[in-house]
């Protein structure tokens, strides 16, 4: 009897543990991507500049770049779940106080949820190779799938819901902290498992010298891999329904399209990882990945017809699924164990979200100077093609040394 408790037990906690990144993955861009499709509609409002509202999917971006090296610090004292548990707070907290006050209140919230995404950003590789060493690319793909369909559903259903009646896009943006705080429940549901167990802990763990992975080309590639991949998504989170409104399309439209675009990543986010985890290499799908980018940015750019704009929209999700799939992989294929996964994932989001950063900000910077969008979108297309480059070299079967 005490056997089949125990079992019981185990299969409970294990349950919770899945509930717990499907929903935590489901709060790691939703919050982000609800925001483009109602720019058209709070920029008059509130006042600001095409710069202004760059910086509003900046923040993350840089908040990402700046606290993801903290994190494997604050984990190996707290443990993964804890440091999670505390992330999904933090993040419900700002999701509310962006949407109640001035631009100042927007910028503040903005910054919270994106030290709190961070958080998830570098741990959930960790937490899945830890929890889930045998299904390691299944896992991934379950994890990227839900965090980019929730993404689209956030972008899809923005707008309408500015529809209701007394509702507005202040409600449209505190809708996603329900998310959150489901997480924190079921997160704190988890806390008698989580205080009985080391694995996820990691104390004993040396803290790497970063000399170790700074020397490392591969290192490198997948740094700037990561960077690069993420560059292009949120400039297009942020500038999509500009580029579409300018296009002819509705504000109600735009928030689709980006929807449609999250659409393609979905079923690759959930491919890519089991096909890539399969192969002996991943050079030829990292350099797919970019040309599918650099392809659909084309399309983009140069046809504003509704049926050929969808099919480049999916075109370039797919080469965004991709991308971010191989990168949260590469993570994990190109190191020997948690610890090391974990320090690869904290140095490529510290660098590649501050390169990731430059995006929304200096593609709204010059679309104002330029009047247009079309050296934006070659610029979009010009870093498809690094990431191509990278992807090859940072695809190539060899582990990072640490020693």
């Amino acid at each position: 009897m005490q056997r089949i408790s125990n079992s019981t037990k185990q299969r409970y906690y294990t349950f919770l543990l899945i509930l717990a990144i499907l929903f935590i993955a489901s709060t790691l861009r939703s919050p982000i991507t609800s925001v483009g499709p109602l720019i058209p509609i709070f920029r008059n409002e509130l006042e600001v500049t095409n710069a202004m509202i760059g910086l509003i999917n900046t923040l993350p971006l840089i908040a990402f770049g700046i606290f993801s090296s903290f994190v494997p610090t604050l984990s190996r004292k707290l443990g993964m779940e804890i440091t999670l548990l505390m992330a999904m707070v933090v993040l419900s907290i700002g999701i509310y106080i962006r949407s109640i006050g001035d631009i100042s209140m927007l910028l503040f919230g903005t910054l919270l949820l994106g030290i709190a995404i961070s958080v998830g950003n570098v741990l959930m590789p960790g937490l899945i190779k830890s929890s889930f060493p045998y299904r390691i690319g299944l896992m991934t793909g379950i994890y990227s799938v839900t965090m980019n369909l929730f993404g689209a559903l956030a972008s899809g259903i923005s707008v309408p819901i500015t529809s209701f009646p007394s509702l507005d896009w202040r409600n449209a943006m505190q809708v996603w902290s329900v998310i959150s705080l489901i997480a924190v429940i079921i997160l704190l549901l988890r806390l008698p498992m989580i205080r009985s167990s080391r694995k996820k802990v990691f104390v004993d763990v040396k803290s790497q010298p970063p000399t170790a992975l700074f020397k490392s080309k591969i290192a490198w590639a997948v740094t700037f891999f990561m960077g690069f991949q993420s560059f292009i998504p949120y400039s297009l989170f942020t500038w999509l329904p500009d580029i579409l409104l300018a296009k002819g399309f509705s504000e109600s439209d735009a928030g689709w399209f980006i929807a449609i675009l999250q659409m393609g990543i979905i079923p690759t986010t959930f491919v890519a990882p089991i096909i890539a985890g399969k192969m002996n290499n991943q050079r030829i799908i990292g350099c797919i990945a970019g040309l599918l980018f650099f392809s659909g940015l084309l399309g983009i750019t140069f046809t504003s017809s509704s049926n050929l704009i969808i099919a480049f929209l999916l075109l370039t999700g797919v080469g965004a699924g991709t991308a971010f799939s191989l990168a949260m992989m590469f993570f994990v294929l190109r190191t020997e164990t948690v610890a090391q996964s974990s320090q690869l994932s904290s140095m490529a989001q510290s660098v590649g979200y501050m390169v990731a950063a430059l995006g929304p900000l200096l593609l709204g910077f010059i679309s104002e100077w330029t009047n247009g969008w079309i050296i934006p979108l070659v610029i979009l297309m010009i870093v498809a093609l690094c990431i191509a480059i990278l992807g090859t070299i940072a695809g190539k079967n060899e582990k990072i040394k640490f020693e």
